[in-house]
């Protein structure tokens, strides 16, 4: 049984996905010369006036969405230590969303790839702790999940999703570290590992919520 009490915590998995989608489809339009399939999301947290400024308190408000959301499952899943580590990769993902929020990038991500700084570096590593702690939450709740005969039907659709958004996470900083850019499709490469964790959260959040109304 769903406790209602934290329904609307778990809803904000709800809202992530569209919301996130929608800042960067909506910002990049308005941005000349941007593409989503070559250009880092980042990017558009260094545009200049008003622009900037609300891509980067939306990428901090989707990591409160994603915090708010790993709270809310937290109580409805197995005791497992599986579970906890579930949690502690998606805070950390949620709060390294709010640290890439506001160490941005300056015009064009010069302070990270071409005049690197601190507030560069710091972009670098809460962008890191950001996308790679949200991609390998999903594991340990699949881990969390199994053999419960109450999640047994979200433990598979959890694998899937959790082995599809670490293989573009993972190439997307293999290449920024070792340098060997694949420019032509880093910004889609960086998109897909990314979206599709806020998918698993939409995909779980919508589950419960439909469960919280089939117990009302």
């Amino acid at each position: 049984m769903v406790e209602h009490r934290f329904k609307y915590l778990i809803a904000a998995g709800l809202l992530a996905a569209p919301y996130y989608v929608v800042l960067i489809s909506v910002l990049g339009m308005l941005e000349p010369g941007f593409s989503h399939l070559s250009k880092p999301m980042s990017i558009l947290g260094g545009v200049p006036g008003w622009r900037g400024l609300v891509f980067n308190f939306g990428v901090a408000a989707t990591g409160m969405l994603v915090i708010a959301f790993g709270i809310g499952i937290q109580r409805q899943l197995p005791r497992k230590i599986s579970a906890k580590i579930g949690l502690g990769l998606l805070l950390i993902g949620g709060m390294g969303l709010v640290g890439a929020g506001y160490f941005h990038c300056n015009a064009d991500c010069k302070n990270i790839f071409s005049e690197p700084d601190l507030t560069g570096r710091l972009h670098i590593i809460t962008s890191l702790l950001a996308g790679m702690g949200s991609a390998l939450a999903p594991l340990f709740y699949w881990a969390a999940m199994r053999g419960s005969k109450r999640w047994q039907a979200l433990a598979t659709p959890t694998l899937v999703l959790a082995i599809s958004a670490n293989v573009p996470g993972l190439t997307f900083w293999i290449t920024i570290v070792t340098d060997f850019r694949l420019l032509a499709v880093e910004g889609l490469i960086q998109r897909l590992g990314f979206v599709v964790v806020l998918i698993w959260m939409f995909y779980i959040a919508m589950k419960m919520m439909q469960s919280i109304h089939r117990e009302k």
